[in-house]
Formats: structure tokens, C-alpha cells, sequence
């Protein structure tokens, strides 16, 4: 008789022969695909955005620590703050209008928030990877 242990092992075995060489590659390139995610142009716009527009963000920051370490007594200097506050961020992306009439398909408004205040406010044109700022907050801040 064939105890369950058996059993096992031989459907293991079984299982291990059954699955040739190429079957495995095509596993591995299956799964190597799985990685290759097509994101929505929405992620594309933001990205060209943090590469581009890094010290308008950092100075953006920095302004607001300086803004929020005058209100309270904190130990940190301001480029460290970010590591440890608890202030709300959030980013908007959308199109300024659906396409139609005007080709919209890779026009993009991405706007920055901090504690529901927006700062800054770009367009971005994912097919030319451009970035324009709109509005800034900067001077206004302190």
C-alpha cells in the first residue's frame, strides 16, 4: 500500500519530469513579461515632473518646514523635517479637457498639495516630454 508520503513524492517527481526545458524558459519569460506593466500616461506625466522639476519641489519643502518650525519648537533643521513630519501631500494629475476637437491625448495638468494647499501647478505634454510651470506658491509661503 501507499502511504501518503509516497504519494507525494512520486506526483512530485511526476510533476518535476513533465515540464521540459523550453516549457521552463517560456515560465521564466512569461513571468520576466509580468514586469513589463504598461502604466497609464497619467504615471508618465508625473514622472517628467519629478525628474525635471526637483528644486522647485525641494525649495517648495523647505519653505513650508522653515513656514511650520516657526509655528512650533522642533530640534530638526528644515532639509530633515520631511523624514519625520506628518503633513499631507498629494498629487493631482488629469487632462485640462477630454480629447474631441483638440488632440488631448498627451496634455496633462499635475498639481502638488501640502496639507490641501496647492503650491505648484504644471503642464506637461508627455508626447514632446515637456514641463511648463503654471503657477507657483514659493514667494508666497513665508
Amino acid at each position: 500500500m501507499i502511504t501518503r508520503r509516497k504519494l507525494l513524492i512520486l506526483l512530485g517527481f511526476l510533476g518535476f519530469t513533465k515540464v521540459s526545458p523550453a516549457q521552463s524558459k517560456q515560465q521564466k519569460n512569461l513571468s520576466l513579461d509580468k514586469t513589463k506593466i504598461d502604466l497609464p500616461p497619467h504615471f508618465e506625466a508625473i514622472s517628467l515632473v519629478w525628474q525635471n522639476q526637483k528644486e522647485q519641489i525641494k525649495t517648495v519643502e523647505l519653505q513650508h518646514a522653515h513656514k511650520k518650525q516657526s509655528r512650533t519648537k522642533e530640534y530638526i533643521n528644515a532639509e530633515g523635517r520631511w523624514w519625520f513630519d506628518t503633513d499631507k501631500r498629494r498629487w493631482d494629475v488629469f487632462r485640462p479637457f477630454e480629447p474631441g476637437g483638440v488632440d488631448s491625448t498627451h496634455m496633462f495638468i499635475v498639481r502638488y498639495f501640502i496639507d490641501d494647499k496647492m503650491f505648484l501647478y504644471w503642464n506637461v505634454n508627455t508626447e514632446d516630454k515637456t514641463v511648463s510651470l503654471l503657477k507657483s506658491e514659493i514667494e508666497r509661503i513665508a
